[in-house]
């Protein structure tokens, strides 16, 4: 199948039906791609930006608004700056990722810093480190982060009818520090926390936290230490 060629450029509107290749960084006010393969060798730059289709850019994005709608695959290879995110599909980043809120039922993919004030994740998660003022967690498949921080950590299993609790998955994670800090399904190096809950189906090597803990009896600590920050 021939990919139509284009040159990048500015633009009020982009709606594409069809594959297509910018050759050079594209700037818009709106872009919806509605399918095909979509690739953009360089910069994006669009306020607004929707994605049911499949959409590369192989240097940075800026935009206010980014929906990326079920089944459809986003794919960034440098920073990203955004506002408000709403991701169902796959979302594929390969660098910093700065935003005001973050919502992901999909599979989010990060090989750099996630850096945003609230993010609220389900789906698969494969992640780097995440920095936020808060941070939720439903734990629906096998995922994992290296690092998780923010002043309120809410990490639970998934649950129907508010009773039924997955205890087959869990998320794996190296170190996780926060102020308020709730865990299910979690196994982890490191809970470093004001106030800390250990809710069930957790494994936790070492828990640290400076001013109270929980331990449901479902769970395992190896390790307990009561510290004082800095």
């Amino acid at each position: 199948m021939t990919v139509e060629r284009q040159d990048g450029g500015i633009f009020e509107t982009i709606h594409l039906d069809q594959s297509v290749t910018y050759a050079s960084s594209v700037e818009a006010n709106e872009i919806d791609v509605q399918s095909g393969s979509v690739v953009i060798e360089g910069r994006l730059n669009a306020p607004y930006l929707s994605n049911a289709g499949g959409l590369e850019v192989t240097s940075t994005l800026e935009t206010n608004e980014l929906a990326n709608k079920k089944e459809a695959h986003l794919k960034v290879a440098d920073n990203v700056v955004v506002q408000t995110v709403n991701n169902a599909g796959t979302l594929e980043l390969g660098h910093h990722f700065k935003a005001e809120t973050i919502e992901s039922t999909g599979k989010l993919v990060a090989a750099g810093t996630i850096e945003a004030t609230s993010v609220r994740l389900s789906g698969f998660i494969q992640l780097h480190d995440i920095r936020a003022e808060r941070l939720d967690i439903t734990v629906t498949h096998n995922s994992s982060a290296d690092y998780l921080a923010a002043s309120d950590i809410r990490i639970k299993a998934q649950r129907e009818a508010l009773i039924f609790k997955d205890d087959d998955h869990s998320l794996k994670v190296n170190e996780i520090d926060g102020g308020e800090v709730y865990l299910e399904n979690v196994i982890a190096e490191l809970v470093r926390g004001d106030r800390v809950t250990i809710g069930p189906n957790c494994t936790i090597k070492v828990v640290e936290y400076t001013e109270d803990y929980k331990l449901d009896e479902q769970s395992d600590v190896l390790e307990l230490g009561k510290i004082t920050r800095d």
